[in-house]
């Protein structure tokens, strides 16, 4: 899973990423790396840096054409590798309104909001299909969600009743996967924050896999349960603490 939005001059925060299982993404490294080799040669996928084509990076003297097939060729090793797109936004709006310095600091965050809904939601799809292996999530390593890590794993795991093994964070740069959520997350956010033509990328990056993509909205009503629903957590380990200095 990777985010977009972050820089916070976006009309909607996104978290978006790809579901698969172990064999196919113990396959997926070689075959993205011979894309990347293959010409025009580029070292590793961002997708801000295929955008602009600047001429002193590492897509210089590389044409639109040419980037987009390199673009098409990436998106086919996504196809074989992974089995769905999924991916969660809310309005910066709607966090600068509802959240932004009225909850405490360690949640203050649109993806730490994003990270819980697209977690339960990816779980759920699943479980409803029919695939009940445990899943592991890997984050783009950044302070802003490692900070809530230890506020959000143990609580996602009692509520999916073993099915969230874990939640780690890595460096794209090392983690290739990482590289392929990227890719999706800019299609998404820049669908849904430009009046330009619908891009051929933003559907074959979640629409070449096997299953059907699911995109979830964080609207103003859940932003305001899921408050409610940490207040109310708040409210009982205070009951809990307090019972404990009585006993003690």
């Amino acid at each position: 899973m990777d985010d977009g939005g972050s820089g916070g001059d976006s009309p909607w925060y996104v978290l978006a990423g790809y579901v698969g299982t172990v064999d196919g993404w113990d396959s997926f490294d070689a075959q993205w790396d011979e894309v990347l080799s293959a010409h025009p040669r580029i070292e590793y996928f961002k997708s801000s840096e295929a955008e602009s084509l600047r001429p002193d990076g590492q897509w210089k003297g590389v044409t639109p054409e040419q980037r987009d097939r390199k673009i098409d060729d990436l998106i086919e090793v996504i196809a074989r590798c992974a089995h769905r797109a999924v991916y969660a936004r809310m309005r910066q709006a709607d966090y600068n309104e509802l959240i932004k310095g009225r909850i405490p600091e360690m949640w203050d965050s649109p993806y730490y909001f994003l990270q819980t809904l697209v977690i339960g939601a990816a779980i759920n799809i699943e479980r409803i299909e029919g695939r009940d292996d445990e899943i592991a999530f890997v984050f783009d390593k950044d302070q802003r969600h490692e900070k809530n890590q230890k506020h959000v794993l143990q609580p996602l795991q009692k509520t999916h009743d073993g099915a969230l093994v874990n939640i780690t964070y890595e460096d794209d740069r090392k983690f290739l996967p990482l590289q392929a959520a990227d890719l999706v997350a800019w299609q998404i956010r820049r669908f849904f924050c430009s009046s330009e033509p619908r891009r051929k990328h933003f559907d074959s990056s979640q629409r070449s896999l096997p299953m059907e993509p699911h995109g979830f909205i964080l609207d103003r009503s859940r932003v305001r349960q899921m408050i409610q629903d940490m207040h109310e957590q708040m409210r009982a380990k205070a009951a809990e603490y307090a019972a404990y200095l009585r006993d003690v």
